[in-house]
């Protein structure tokens, strides 16, 4: 099954980032194939580089890092954070809108994060 993700959850709620990663590893480790993991609205926020906030916070940025799908950025909400290409972590591409729509395409199902879509 072909499956994609949308994360419009607002930075630092660990919960649905674990939850997200989880489930991705939990599709590739049953043979699934994520399509890919889009970052919109708020959600941009998770995907930089100095997302780590010390000791006392979980590392998303690199816990994201790791999970092994490809992940893409909204452009439009990433340039109203200020969040350029270099500053977002490795396997993050900051794309359009179209690429969301590639995915949904592409995949049977899609799991959102987040915001009622």
């Amino acid at each position: 099954m072909k499956i994609g993700f949308a994360v419009m959850t607002e930075f630092l709620k660990h919960q649905e980032i674990y939850t997200l990663v989880n489930m991705v590893k939990a599709a590739q480790a049953k043979g699934h194939h994520v399509t890919g993991i889009f970052f919109f609205g708020s959600g941009v926020m998770n995907v930089q580089k100095k997302g780590h906030l010390g000791k006392t916070t979980i590392n998303i940025p690199q816990v994201l890092a790791e999970c092994g799908a490809q992940m893409y950025a909204c452009q439009t909400w990433a340039d109203n954070y200020g969040i350029f290409a270099e500053d977002v972590i490795d396997k993050v591409e900051v794309t359009g809108l179209g690429e969301l729509s590639n995915m949904t395409a592409e995949s049977e199902k899609m799991v959102f994060f987040g915001a009622h879509a």
